[in-house]
């Protein structure tokens, strides 16, 4: 079962990858608890699925256990929520010798990790990701926070849990949009690994996405580790981390067109890689052979997309709160070729509205 280690001198911590990983949560906790308690929250459709025998298995395994299931949603990922899960740790009397562990997918763990960052100013949390898109994004390097509604993952802080378990046998009972969701993500990091992560996109995406485990999980392994050794090196996004954010300039802004009840974000990702394609045309010298090759296994994806109406104004407009921007200048995460991203600011306004309109025109050629 693949171990990948986040690098942190004294709060480096292991991300276990495999069927059956959550086996390794007494383990994992004995390592993380004193005698503290034990506060599990758990996103209700996983609780729904598979909560009740880890919560007999956890409570087999603590001696002071207390649990809350929340419903999640990217619209739910707000200051009220995060209010709610407060006022829970601290009606409980929550102490920084206590543990907090969020069993669901990336919303949840952005969410309960901000949590354990503000209760007491800190403290300590683990994560048993359930979904493909968490396991691969969310899970890995502290970012918590919340959505804003002028914008997404506005408020929120940078804290590391203690663990992370990507248990595969949670993906079997994943919704298909779900599914297709995590593979944004890993056809992301494809494009910022380049060749040998390609080649397994391409053998994925021709095998039955339940069938092929030895395959999903060697592209969550590579994905896991990619993100890890970049946290690695710039755990608060000082300049390198920003790489890992290809496709998420016009991603977000989507989201954020749609208030997080369109395209997932996942989905919002496979469309925003469109976009840092088409605009690396324009701006950089690239090599448009590898490029066309990515771009061909980007839009195989963008096929399995619903197709929602999207505003060129409108995502133009959204750009202007992205995060990563300097001063009023967006940044881009654009590519010279698959494994060779660069950094970009100051592209001219209307070379980011030309690549908005062939963006959207593709999604909607190819988008299902």
């Amino acid at each position: 079962m693949p171990v990948v280690k986040v690098k942190l001198g004294a709060r480096s911590y292991p991300i276990t990858i495999g069927t059956g990983a959550t086996d390794k949560l007494p383990q994992l906790l004995s390592k993380v608890r004193a005698d503290g308690r034990l506060f599990v929250i758990y996103d209700s459709r996983f609780y729904a699925l598979h909560g009740h025998g880890l919560s007999r298995r956890l409570k087999s395994s603590v001696s002071d256990y207390t649990e809350l299931t929340i419903p999640v949603s990217e619209r739910l990922k707000s200051q009220r929520t995060l209010n709610q899960l407060t006022d829970f740790l601290l009606s409980e009397k929550i102490s920084r010798s206590d543990f907090v562990l969020a069993c669901g997918g990336g919303i949840l763990s952005d969410l309960v990790g901000f949590a354990a960052a503000s209760v007491l100013r800190g403290v300590r949390w683990g994560i048993v990701s359930t979904t493909l898109l968490g396991m691969v994004d969310a899970a890995i390097g502290g970012k918590t926070g919340i959505n804003h509604r002028q914008g997404k993952n506005l408020v929120g802080a940078f804290w590391q849990p203690s663990f992370v378990t990507c248990d595969l046998n949670h993906l079997a009972t994943l919704p298909e949009r779900e599914l297709m969701a995590g593979m944004g993500e890993i056809v992301k990091y494809a494009g910022l690994i380049g060749s040998r992560m390609l080649e397994d996109c391409r053998k994925f995406t021709d095998c039955d996405a339940r069938t092929a485990d030895g395959l999903l999980t060697r592209l969550i392994a590579q994905s896991v580790a990619y993100k890890a050794d970049i946290v690695s090196k710039d755990e608060t996004e000082g300049k390198l981390r920003m790489v890992l954010n290809l496709g998420h300039t016009f991603g977000h802004a989507i989201e954020k067109c749609q208030n997080y009840g369109g395209l997932r974000h996942g989905e919002a990702v496979l469309v925003g890689l469109v976009g840092a394609i088409e605009l690396s045309r324009m701006v950089r010298k690239p090599n448009l052979a590898k490029l066309a090759e990515y771009e061909q296994i980007v839009l195989r994806h963008v096929k399995a997309l619903p197709k929602k109406n999207l505003s060129k104004k409108e995502l133009i407009n959204a750009m202007a709160t992205d995060k990563k921007r300097s001063g009023r200048s967006n940044r881009f995460i654009l590519l010279d070729r698959p494994g060779k991203p660069v950094i970009m600011e100051n592209i001219s306004s209307r070379l980011v509205g030309q690549a908005v309109d062939k963006t959207l025109k593709k999604y909607l050629q190819h988008g299902g």
